[in-house]
């Protein structure tokens, strides 16, 4: 990952993000491999401007629509950090993990302390950041950081399918819902669940039932493309 593939993917986020006719991001890599990490000999950092690293972590964790992630061959640093951001992520069974932070005399971005100790325990994260060792597929998907692991001749086309199922999902009631999974304030159970009563007394008010409804009534399926938030 150069300063030039940072910028182009916050670019892409908030295009996305601001675009009403896109629903789903598709993030993967290119010639079997995900990400191997930030380009050392080839990084700089203008004087004046915020480090890349850090504009595209901030463009992530803001971007609110759900994204699927394509992870094959190698998952390195940021490239394994960023994969806490997605929604749905599909690993290739040959897929290697790796967060060597510790390794490069830095500390964890884009929240790995914070959210995989969420997940699995203090424990368990450290013996992967502070050894900064390589994890399987398997392991990841035993861990709860992976969604599915699959052939490594089939993890495109599920997530291509996977990708195209969600951008035909109604994207307010997607939102709402994504944005109630990743909530880490750390409210009561009665509070969330007034919460979500709200959203969904909200959501019964909205276009997207209303189509729900119409379709339902004229026996065909929904068709959300024209809904908007």
């Amino acid at each position: 990952m150069t300063r030039e593939m940072y910028l182009a993917l916050v670019c892409t986020l908030n295009g996305a993000a601001s675009d009403p006719q896109l629903r789903t991001i598709w993030l993967h890599g290119a010639g079997g491999v995900f990400s191997s990490a930030i380009d050392l000999f080839r990084f700089n950092v203008p004087e004046g401007e915020e480090p890349a690293p850090i504009q595209f972590v901030r463009a992530l964790v803001n971007f609110r629509k759900p994204i699927v992630a394509q992870v094959e061959g190698l998952t390195i640093g940021i490239g394994a950090s960023m994969l806490l951001h997605c929604d749905l992520i599909y690993a290739a069974r040959d897929a290697r993990f790796r967060m060597p932070l510790v390794n490069l005399w830095v500390a964890p971005e884009a929240g790995p302390s914070y959210l995989l100790a969420r997940v699995m325990g203090a424990a368990k994260v450290a013996e992967l950041i502070l050894p900064g060792r390589t994890f399987s597929a398997l392991e990841a998907d035993s861990l709860g950081t992976v969604s599915k692991v699959l052939p490594p001749s089939e993890v495109a086309s599920v997530t291509e399918a996977a990708a195209i199922a969600l951008s035909k999902q109604p994207i307010a009631a997607m939102m709402k819902s994504r944005a109630l999974l990743r909530d880490i304030s750390g409210e009561t159970l009665d509070a969330r669940i007034e919460r979500e009563l709200e959203l969904y007394y909200q959501s019964l008010q909205g276009p997207e039932f209303a189509e729900a409804s119409h379709a339902f009534t004229e026996k065909r399926e929904p068709d959300y493309s024209k809904t908007t938030l």
